[in-house]
């Protein structure tokens, strides 16, 4: 019985290696923009978290500094940006101030708009 030759011919070898190579570094790239996508994305979100506490804060510190010159808290958030410069980003935040009283901190809720 002749002896068949159970060795791969080095052409399809090569064919073999080349071809994964090239499917690992595919895989490596899906994965890596993958990965990417998703840290960018949770990136944003954390941005704007960042940028409503701020709002806050700047409300919060203009509500204060106009009860210390004029000894009452505003009544309402368009005082504020009247007379305090507050400037609010109203495409991308909706603000819910409500007066307790002429001396009690009013409440402040920003809300972000866009998800």
């Amino acid at each position: 019985m002749p002896r068949r030759n159970t060795t791969i011919s080095t052409p399809s070898l090569a064919r073999r290696i080349v071809g994964s190579v090239w499917l690992r570094m595919l895989l490596f790239i899906v994965v890596f923009l993958g990965l990417f996508t998703l840290m960018t994305g949770g990136a944003e979100s954390r941005v704007q978290e960042n940028q409503a506490d701020y709002l806050a804060d700047a409300v919060r510190r203009a509500a204060v500094q106009s009860y210390a010159l004029e000894g009452r808290f505003p009544d309402t958030i368009g005082y504020l940006e009247e007379n305090y410069g507050l400037i609010i980003d109203r495409k991308n935040f909706a603000v819910y101030y409500e007066s307790m009283g002429d001396n009690l901190l009013p409440q402040i809720l920003i809300i972000p708009l866009n998800n």
